[in-house]
């Protein structure tokens, strides 16, 4: 099962992939948690913020993805590099930094680019265990074709018109792209915010606002007590697994 979690910034996407990426590998199911936001902020979650992405391993990229100073491998072999640089987080669960794809344009054939998606499609169509990505805010990421494959897409909402316009967005591109699954995730909701959210889109699942929660972001060395919250994401969790196939 191959999860991408996208949505406008600050909805909460990076904090619902660190809670679904853990409470699967808590059901004994192997984990690869992927950062593939340049911010890094999955990284953070998880206490490896000092841990380079490979997208920023010179050396690396250049050997993988460079054929010469003007020319740029566009099928490089990638596939030890995902247990390489994979991080152990717990047993089950590993965390791999990608990074962010270059902004120079949705057309950049820097080697960079296609090292990570070669990356993308190694785990998306080669790799057995249970993978969620972590993806860039917004529509870029939705603009490169990066995510065809992937089993899954997680647009995570919120109740304001800037994120509804973004989700709206996303959600025609995972259409265009072939996506079977795409489910709108609203976070931080109560009942009537969820009614105002469901005029403009069906909502898959809605998480309420937790404060434990909001907490545990500030210092991710400490669990979040058990509240509504984690509750309702480990219905989330079995959700997928039942309808995902």
């Amino acid at each position: 099962m191959k999860i991408a979690v996208t949505g406008k910034g600050g909805t909460g996407k990076t904090t619902i992939a660190f809670h679904l990426s853990r409470i699967y590998a808590k059901k004994n199911l192997n984990v690869i948690a992927v950062d593939a936001d340049s911010s890094l902020n999955l990284a953070s979650y998880f206490g490896h913020e000092d841990q380079k992405p490979i997208s920023s391993i010179r050396k690396l990229v250049d050997k993988r993805a460079r054929i010469s100073d003007v020319l740029v491998n566009l099928n490089p072999d990638v596939h030890d590099l995902i247990d390489e640089y994979s991080a152990p987080i717990a047993e089950n669960l590993k965390l791999l930094l990608l990074g962010g794809v270059n902004k120079a344009g949705t057309g950049c054939l820097c080697p960079e680019n296609s090292l990570l998606r070669a990356l993308m499609q190694e785990l998306v169509l080669q790799r057995n265990e249970i993978v969620i990505l972590d993806m860039e805010a917004g529509l870029e990421i939705m603009s490169r074709g990066t995510l065809r494959g992937i089993d899954a897409i997680l647009v995570v909402t919120e109740p304001n018109l800037g994120s509804i316009s973004v989700t709206k967005k996303l959600l025609e591109f995972s259409k265009e792209l072939g996506i079977k699954n795409s489910y709108v995730i609203a976070n931080k909701v109560d009942e009537e915010q969820l009614g105002y959210l469901s005029k403009s889109f069906d909502v898959f699942h809605a998480l309420p606002f937790s404060p434990a929660v909001q907490k545990s972001s500030m210092d991710t060395k400490s669990e979040p007590e058990s509240d509504g919250f984690q509750k309702s994401l480990g219905e989330l969790a079995d959700k997928l697994l039942k309808n995902i196939k």
